[in-house]
């Protein structure tokens, strides 16, 4: 049973949860203990949304028996990366770091999972604002070591770069980030989204013209239903609007 919480009329919830963010998703049993405690909405569909239930779902049902089978084999790799996976989706993410990082210092440095594992933490890392400079600097490392070889992970890890430059008001930077992982992998899924937030830099920058135009190449290329196209129309109703 879903229950939104007005947290202008009731404080207490909130309070008891320690939720500080919103929007916040906090997933509790039946004695009302805390079991997710999601800041932000992971998903931005209703097909999203559903399927993140259902992660959820498995991996409360899974992470118990994943703990169990690596306590009797604590240096089973593919096991430890499973169970990292499952802290990620519960939003455990001081716990996935630290997995990660023993998985990390036991691994050879020409092992073909070093990258992933790297990719992992960042997200730990950033995710659970455990150690943002870290993180940032291994996306940076990542994303130059992913384009090199053309991996498109790098899409993945760009993100990260661009919010390290983000925080710093070097929109520039941040924007070129983005753009050169698009450049690399245009057909990637991602494409649309960091044409958006390259728009949005671009306003950020001082270019307002420049960034309604960006915008408007983004909702002609379409499609129309793609979630980001419409962010995109909302984004140039508010840049249109601005300064008037």
């Amino acid at each position: 049973m879903a229950i939104l919480i007005d947290v202008d009329k009731d404080e207490a919830t909130p309070k008891k949860y320690g939720v500080s963010a919103m929007p916040t998703l906090v997933i509790a049993d039946a004695k009302e203990k805390a079991l997710i405690t999601q800041v932000g909405a992971p998903f931005s569909t209703a097909e999203e949304a559903l399927k993140w239930f259902d992660d959820i779902g498995t991996a409360l049902k899974d992470v118990e028996k994943i703990e169990a089978e690596l306590a009797k084999d604590s240096k089973n790799v593919d096991l430890s990366l499973k169970l990292a996976d499952t802290y990620a989706k519960l939003s455990r993410h001081a716990d996935a770091a630290k997995l990660l990082d023993a998985v990390l210092a036991g691994l050879a440095k020409d092992d073909k999972r070093v990258n992933d594992v790297k990719l992992k933490l960042a997200d730990a890392l950033l995710k659970g604002e455990l150690d943002n400079e870290r993180g940032i600097e291994l996306c940076k490392e990542l994303t130059k070591t992913f384009l090199e070889s053309k991996d498109e992970r790098a899409m993945e890890s760009v993100h990260g770069v661009m919010m390290g430059h983000w925080q710093k008001g070097e929109y520039k930077e941040a924007r070129e980030a983005l753009l050169g992982c698009v450049a690399a992998f245009p057909k990637h899924a991602r494409v649309i989204e960091y044409r958006v937030f390259a728009a949005y830099l671009l306003f950020q920058a001082g270019d307002k013209a420049g960034a309604i135009k960006e915008t408007k190449a983004v909702i002609e290329a379409g499609p129309a239903d793609h979630e980001w196209v419409k962010q995109a129309k909302q984004l140039l109703e508010e840049l249109e609007k601005e300064g008037k």
